[in-house]
């Protein structure tokens, strides 16, 4: 009887609220639409899924070249993964681009996020760089 209780309090602890579902391009916030259709027009949309967290929407967009951009809840990215790609240069702040020129002059980024302390990047070569709010680099390593 008291495994049976562990188990129901376990399932009861899952919140309803977190719910991932596949929804439809024109379903996206506009904002989100007019970045995809910024930098990445002309690529198909594959799949466009919706996740409610705490009350609210983050959407994650694949792209028909493996490319995977996360959208925040107002529309504004969060993430940019291109793979093998470099991502849009516009999209790269021009202090973390001016970096990686200067510093890794033969290599792309290939993803980008927006983090709560700033901003992650990897490079080509599988470098991960974070940066914070004012773009000074806090680590460089894998």
């Amino acid at each position: 009887m008291l495994l049976l209780m562990a188990v129901l309090q376990l399932t009861s602890c899952h919140s309803d609220d977190d719910d991932e579902v596949v929804i439809n391009q024109t379903d996206l916030p506009a904002a989100a639409q007019a970045f995809l259709n910024n930098y990445f027009n002309g690529l198909q949309v594959k799949r466009v899924e919706r996740e409610t967290e705490k009350g609210a929407n983050k959407y994650e967009v694949f792209l028909a070249d493996g490319t995977e951009v996360e959208f925040d809840q107002s529309g504004a990215w969060t993430s940019v993964d291109c793979k093998s790609k470099a991502v849009p240069a516009a999209i790269v702040p021009e202090a973390i681009g001016r970096y990686v020129a200067e510093n890794y002059p033969n290599l792309a980024i290939v993803q980008i996020e927006r983090e709560s302390y700033g901003y992650e990047i990897e490079l080509s070569n599988d470098l991960d760089i974070q940066f914070d709010h004012d773009f000074k680099l806090i680590k460089a390593g894998s």
